[in-house]
């Protein structure tokens, strides 16, 4: 496969490249756009309202086959049937939380390659405000070139970017499946395996069926890009019709400790990281969310905390502090929770918004990356240092 590049800490990191399929098997029918839908059915000598249909079927049903858009004349079933794949992702494995609120999978791509996505569900607060709902997690690359210390998915290294479909599909897979068990999926994060950044154009392809009237109809605020500070792609986003919400994962407030964390940081330092965030903010208008993975000794002092709130101020911001989740072979532990406190103290004292995240999904092991090293080696005959005590994967290899 030929890809760009560029250089993320003295490597280099592969830009946006598009996915292959494996030769002989039809490309999904997700990778198209709306656009190209429409064009399609003309050409197949169909009225346009025709593309609608199929795309209601697509997006916004339970149907997991061509031959279940009841609506549809058989012939333009068959001809679609003909050209293209309905789904392009298989269920490799799942995992279900003890308390049912995660559900995790590992989806199998048609060349054979694993990403991860998860669903969480959060239920009404226990004072009988909010709703229950549902957000997803999806992946935008096979491993990942920036390699975050404390991160899963880096120690995989990076294999290659997700079509728009791929991308699109992890979130229809869970669509499909709330629709059947509500809540119905109300918000998408690109916060999964990758930098959404380092293949913007099959993400934001992905966003643009999500957020579409005649797509999925999610609202634009209801999506969110993650990114590890790729400043070429959240200049982008300020700039793009579909500005949607931007989150940094930052995790340190400075550079000599962020290099350590995050190697990007010694392309595109944390001043520079910082100007960018405050331009798009006010080119959008949109509050910037700020994720802080808290490491045990490592970057969850009090200081630490001041010197955070100092750089966010006259900000719109929002902290998300995020309690690490274990991972085996890595040097990293979860900050105590008295220590997660006094963090989070600082913050607040200080006249920032910061929530802590929920801890969901640890027994399953929920961090990013982690079910799929496990799926993984199991393919290969060996255990995962992943693995512990966990639930065992439930296998559905070959299920839509």
């Amino acid at each position: 496969m030929s890809a760009t590049s560029s250089v993320v800490a003295g490597r280099a990191v592969a830009e946006p490249a598009p996915a292959t399929h494996v030769a002989g098997d039809l490309p999904p029918i997700t990778d198209l756009s709306l656009a190209d839908l429409g064009r399609l059915v003309a050409e197949l000598g169909q009225p346009a309202y025709r593309a609608d249909q199929v795309a209601g079927w697509l997006y916004r049903s339970t149907a997991t086959g061509f031959d279940e858009m009841t609506n549809v004349p058989g012939a333009l079933r068959r001809a679609l049937a003909e050209r293209y794949r309905f789904q392009a992702l298989e269920t490799a494995a799942e995992r279900v939380s003890g308390d049912e609120e995660t559900r995790k999978v590992v989806l199998r791509l048609p060349d054979g390659q694993l990403v991860e996505s998860v669903m969480m569900r959060y239920p009404q607060r226990w004072d009988g405000t909010g709703s229950d709902r549902a957000t997803v997690c999806v992946s935008t690359q096979v491993g990942c070139p920036v390699k975050c210390s404390f991160c899963a998915t880096g120690m995989m290294g990076f294999t290659r970017n997700l079509s728009s479909g791929e991308i699109l599909e992890q979130a229809l897979y869970f669509l499909r499946w709330s629709r059947r068990e509500p809540p119905v999926v109300r918000n998408v994060v690109f916060m999964g395996m990758g930098e959404p950044m380092l293949n913007y154009d099959a993400t934001m392809a992905a966003v643009s069926r999500l957020v579409h009237p005649t797509g999925a109809g999610l609202g634009v605020h209801r999506l969110t890009v993650s990114t590890s500070g790729w400043l070429p792609g959240i200049e982008r986003l300020a700039a793009d019709p579909l500005a949607v919400r931007l989150a940094v994962s930052l995790h340190a407030p400075n550079d000599a400790l962020r290099d350590t964390l995050v190697p990007l940081n010694r392309r595109f330092p944390v001043a520079d990281l910082m100007a960018a965030c405050r331009s798009y903010q006010r080119v959008t208008g949109r509050r910037v969310t700020f994720e802080y993975t808290l490491l045990d000794g490592v970057n969850d002092t009090p200081e630490l905390a001041a010197e955070l709130s100092a750089l966010l101020a006259g900000m719109d911001a929002h902290i998300n502090l995020i309690p690490m989740n274990p991972v085996a072979d890595l040097p990293f532990a979860p900050s105590a929770p008295a220590a997660v406190d006094a963090f989070h103290a600082v913050l607040r004292d200080r006249g920032l918004i910061c929530t802590v995240r929920r801890q969901m999904g640890r027994d399953i092991q929920a961090a990013c990356g982690q079910l799929r090293a496990e799926v993984r080696e199991r393919g290969r005959g060996r255990r995962s240092p992943q693995n512990g005590d966990a639930p065992a994967v439930t296998d559905v290899a070959g299920a839509r």
